[in-house]
């Protein structure tokens, strides 16, 4: 008999010990509810200074995120679940290096508003510390303890839907730091580490005068705050809807090319040889990749894509990287990238969002450029140049020497729009500049350019009109000095 109560007494232990450390934690979280004035709170409402950074888009694979100068406000409705983080930007860094839509010649405003049905990332409301108390409170939280910059640190972890919540309480019951993990179709399980300091009283309510927020191992902000009002009268209006299905829109060129606009935005090109295509550009998701390569099939049938020529490291243009090994292509890229690229991007882990390289592994085959590249089957001949300029150290353009067309990202854009990064009259950025640059110093007779930012092929007459003024970087105010 004894035999047979043995296993229901473990569980009965187990359970009972799970109890236990469910109640812990939750005698915690009430002292963290109490002493952080969470228990009556609705919305708040806090502001500051500081600086911003723009993720993935360091000018080095192995470089810090570009800083901005920022002004920020946030606004959080918490029975709501919702969230308004206004930002504006203005130029930190001289020269400027890397992207974020620099270089920026006059503020840059944006307002980004998450709710409960937001891609999981940085901006959850349950990533700030009355946030956490609230969604740790209504999960089944556990407890235990680490060390954490030379203090023991009690830590209280949860479960939001497949994303586990990190939250470390001091002695205070001050919540000082919590970590998360996120998709990244690049990073793969990218973790999100918040930290907060310098609690300060603001109408009854602890709240932190700094908050530092890293992902992917950068800073994405760095702010001191100022102002903080609990239970304002906020508004916030749930974003419409979701993301929109990929889908794109194939312009052709010339015989055998092809420009392939469509959403989400970047771009991308298609060249036909003899024997095989070349898809030139990946997108900001893996899903826009696919549809790329959908498209280049249907266009050129019976014909493998065996190359994909990437121009660069950064989030929104190598997103389709893992999709292109997948598909047996040879990436095509500087070899700049070769470490970040072998080591990060096909290494890491995809758990939380699986994507086509996880379920169909298969070994990556690159070539590494380091000035030049050329392909050509004969009759037609794809040069591919390395381009130094201030945006991606690592950037790649390619040409059509017969056809006299340019492919380019970034240093060059056709957005149709104003924007806080057009130079002022009489001025010339410097990426534009970096571009006329390597053309002249190339010789090549470029008649149009193919941008990866735009809607369609421009004439090459508007970089040249573009060049035509005094080669300037924004002024950078004194904040920007600030380390």
């Amino acid at each position: 008999m004894r035999a047979c109560r043995l296993p229901v007494l473990v569980v009965a232990l187990a359970l009972s010990g799970a109890s236990a450390a469910l109640q812990d934690a939750t005698a915690v979280l009430n002292d963290v509810a109490r002493t952080l004035g969470a228990t009556d709170l609705k919305t708040i409402q806090y502001a500051g200074t500081g600086f911003t950074y723009s993720f993935a888009q360091n000018y080095r694979p192995d470089a810090p995120y570009p800083k901005f100068n920022a002004t920020y406000a946030r606004a959080i409705d918490f029975d709501r679940g919702l969230s308004r983080e206004e930002t504006a930007r203005t130029q930190a860094e001289n020269p400027p290096r890397g992207g974020g839509n620099q270089p920026i010649y006059r503020e840059a405003r944006a307002a980004v508003v998450v709710s409960p049905a937001s891609p999981w990332g940085g901006g959850a409301v349950a990533l700030t510390p009355h946030g956490f108390v609230r969604a740790a409170m209504g999960a089944s939280p556990t407890i235990g303890s680490r060390r954490v910059g030379g203090s023991t640190l009690t830590m209280i972890s949860f479960m939001a839907g497949q994303y586990r919540v990190n939250g470390y309480v001091n002695a205070q019951h001050l919540v000082e730091r919590i970590e998360t993990w996120t998709a990244n179709p690049i990073l793969g399980d990218t973790p999100i580490v918040t930290t907060f300091s310098g609690y300060r009283n603001f109408g009854g309510v602890q709240f932190p005068t700094r908050i530092v927020q890293e992902q992917g191992g950068y800073a994405t902000l760095d702010v001191a705050v100022s102002e903080v009002t609990p239970n304002a009268a906020v508004a916030i209006q749930a974003p419409a809807g979701g993301a929109q299905p990929a889908r794109v829109e194939a312009q052709p060129v010339t015989d055998g090319v092809w420009y392939l606009a469509g959403t989400p935005d970047p771009n991308s090109q298609l060249v036909e040889f003899r024997d095989y295509a070349v898809l030139i550009e990946s997108s900001v998701t893996e899903a826009r990749a696919l549809v790329n390569m959908a498209e280049a099939k249907r266009l050129v049938p019976n014909k493998p894509i065996r190359y994909h020529v990437n121009t660069h490291h950064h989030g929104d243009h190598a997103a389709g990287l893992r999709a292109y090994v997948a598909e047996g292509a040879t990436i095509i890229t500087h070899e700049m990238n070769r470490r970040f690229y072998e080591h990060d991007v096909l290494r890491n882990p995809h758990t939380l969002a699986p994507d086509l390289l996880t379920g169909r592994p298969k070994p990556a085959r690159f070539i590494w450029v380091k000035d030049t590249y050329v392909l050509s089957d004969g009759a037609r001949t794809l040069e591919i140049y390395h381009v130094d300029n201030g945006h991606a150290a690592n950037l790649l353009m390619s040409y059509l020497p017969k056809e006299k067309i340019l492919f380019v990202t970034d240093i060059f854009n056709d957005f149709g729009e104003p924007r806080p990064n057009d130079p002022p009259p009489g001025l010339v950025s410097p990426y534009y500049a970096a571009l006329g640059s390597r053309i002249r110093q190339l010789k090549l007779d470029v008649e149009r350019i193919a941008p990866s930012h735009g809607r369609r092929m421009v004439s090459a007459d508007m970089l040249w009109r573009a060049l035509q003024g005094t080669v300037q970087a924004p002024v950078v105010s004194a904040a920007g000095s600030r380390q």
